[in-house]
């Protein structure tokens, strides 16, 4: 039977929106958090499922498509790993170029000043 999911404090807004990402352990996992450029929460399993890079350590960019060399924008931003350029959708976890590719992704939130992470 799986253990219910509940909220984790993660740290301070202020910390998020001053670093730019915010990395806790919640049950043994190393969990990321990082703003999109909205400004909403997006937390992740922050270990790359290609080599285990710290997914926290990438960059938000522009999705990319197409071959090396002849790379389109296509879509919003995505998390680019920061060892080998794997990019993974925020919401989903999904790696558009790849389905065996995927992070485990977790409802994320800013309530009270405070960053919450459901886990």
């Amino acid at each position: 039977m799986t253990a219910a999911r509940r909220w984790h404090d993660v740290g301070s807004e202020g910390e998020l929106r001053t670093e730019g990402r915010l990395v806790a352990r919640i049950d043994g996992r190393e969990v990321g958090v990082l703003l999109d450029e909205r400004g909403a929460a997006h937390a992740f399993r922050n270990r790359c499922p290609h080599h285990g890079a710290p997914l926290c350590e990438g960059v938000l960019r522009p999705r990319l498509a197409g071959t090396p060399g002849s790379y389109r924008l296509e879509g919003g931003a995505v998390l680019h790993c920061p060892w080998h350029g794997w990019q993974f959708e925020l919401g989903s976890g999904r790696c558009p170029e790849d389905a065996r590719m995927r992070v485990a992704v977790y409802e994320a939130r800013v309530k009270d000043g405070r960053v919450l992470v459901r886990a």
